[in-house]
């Protein structure tokens, strides 16, 4: 194993707060979920369950986990900052470590917190379509979505990186990084109420437009409710960016976070 990547297991060996946390979000993940997979609405025209079978459950889960990425956040704040507040980054430049080895050992934290992200969205989905799904003859369709998800985590990671590396303090780390989110959903709504598209590139919009909720109208199975709600939509509609622009986006946006957090580690004292 990578040295860099085994000094963070490390660290997070005997870190109770992390197990805790985990166990806690993996906990409720799973009754969530299994909740989820209960509700069935007995209606004419209405295929409520569609949402857990191929291929449409890859988005599904897509979108039900990355709900949980506000904690993969907290958890990156947290680990960052206390490096800080306890000097250990100061100790790994006293024990040899560049602060160019520093900033990779966190970067691929980062990508191994996606990849265990990614596993667990890959299971579950797995799992929940195998079950409800009579055959996988449509198992690679929006398979993608998959994969969507392992990027809207490291994009969400990086933003969390960037704010612990510029305050160097967990609570107020925390604080700013909800503080940002709420103050983008303002932002969104004032640009929609003065009908300009600007909002769509905003970073929290961008990564969330990764991994949408499926449509409400894959569950109408009768034709003439299908096409009244194809309609409404259409009446409403607003411009958005394509899957692969959307995408292009995201990972502008993740690699001006982490050079500017690299750029921050090589000029800050720690």
């Amino acid at each position: 194993m990578n040295r860099l990547l085994k000094l963070e297991l490390i660290k997070l060996k005997y870190y109770p707060t992390f197990w805790i946390l985990t166990g806690i979000a993996f906990g409720f993940y799973v009754l969530i979920l299994y909740a989820g997979t209960q509700i069935n609405f007995n209606i004419e025209g209405i295929d409520s369950q569609v949402y857990l079978r191929f291929p449409v459950v890859w988005q599904s889960m897509a979108y039900y986990s990355s709900w949980f990425n506000l904690l993969l956040a907290l958890l990156m704040i947290i680990l960052t900052a206390n490096d800080f507040v306890f000097r250990i980054f100061r100790q790994h430049v006293i024990d040899g470590l560049t602060k160019q080895e520093i900033f990779i050992s966190k970067l691929q934290l980062i990508v191994l917190f996606a990849f265990v992200a990614f596993a667990v969205n890959f299971l579950a989905g797995f799992f929940v379509g195998s079950i409800f799904t009579a055959g996988y003859d449509l198992f690679f369709s929006d398979f993608y979505f998959v994969l969507l998800y392992f990027i809207n985590v490291i994009g969400i990671m990086s933003i969390a990186f960037l704010i612990s590396v510029l305050l160097k303090n967990t609570g107020a780390s925390i604080v700013v990084f909800i503080g940002m989110y709420l103050f983008e959903l303002i932002l969104r709504g004032y640009f929609v109420l003065m009908s300009l598209d600007f909002g769509n590139f905003l970073p929290f919009k961008v990564f969330s437009n990764l991994c949408p909720a499926p449509s409400l109208k894959k569950m109408i199975s009768d034709p003439l409710i299908k096409q009244s709600i194809e309609q409404s939509i259409q009446s409403s509609y607003n411009w958005e960016m394509s899957v692969g622009m959307n995408a292009t986006v995201v990972l502008l946006y993740i690699v001006l976070f982490l050079y500017l957090s690299y750029y921050l580690l090589q000029k800050r004292d720690l």
